[in-house]
């Protein structure tokens, strides 16, 4: 039988976990789910945390610290989180982040294979991505 999957939480690199807290939850609406000291942390979304990221509750992130003295140590990581909702909730999303001071990565954008996304990065330039059906979208048909 094949196996069934849970979660996945993706790894991003930080310099300060305690700044790294303080961006994650009162600028991008994650509460931290768990903490080792300094030196890595778990922050999710959670239900009502942020009113347009109320369905993503599984949603969830480990932030730990780099180490810049080990050679090859990640400089900084990339997330993709897709959102459902009302046609414009992406667009609700970004204005939210924007008034709130995240620092924009990218505008929204309509992409060719039906996604709309935009982007914000953390103090330490990892990037997450943002993402949503647009509504009506068809593929294509195939001339061939």
């Amino acid at each position: 039988m094949a196996p069934t999957f849970q979660k996945i939480t993706p790894s991003l690199p930080v310099t300060s976990v305690p700044r790294s807290i303080e961006y994650y939850t009162e600028i991008l609406g994650f509460r931290v789910a768990g903490r080792d000291g300094d030196d890595h942390c778990w922050v999710q979304l959670s239900e009502g945390v942020n009113c347009y990221l109320r369905s993503m509750y599984n949603v969830s992130l480990l932030l730990w610290r780099t180490f810049p003295d080990i050679p090859n140590d990640v400089a900084f990581g990339k997330v993709h989180i897709r959102i459902s909702g009302e046609e414009d909730e992406l667009e609700k999303l970004f204005e939210g982040f924007k008034t709130k001071g995240a620092r924009m990565h990218t505008e929204v954008t309509h992409k060719a294979w039906g996604l709309k996304n935009f982007a914000v990065t953390d103090l330490d330039e990892n990037i997450i991505n943002f993402d949503q059906v647009i509504a009506g979208w068809k593929p294509p048909v195939s001339s061939a």
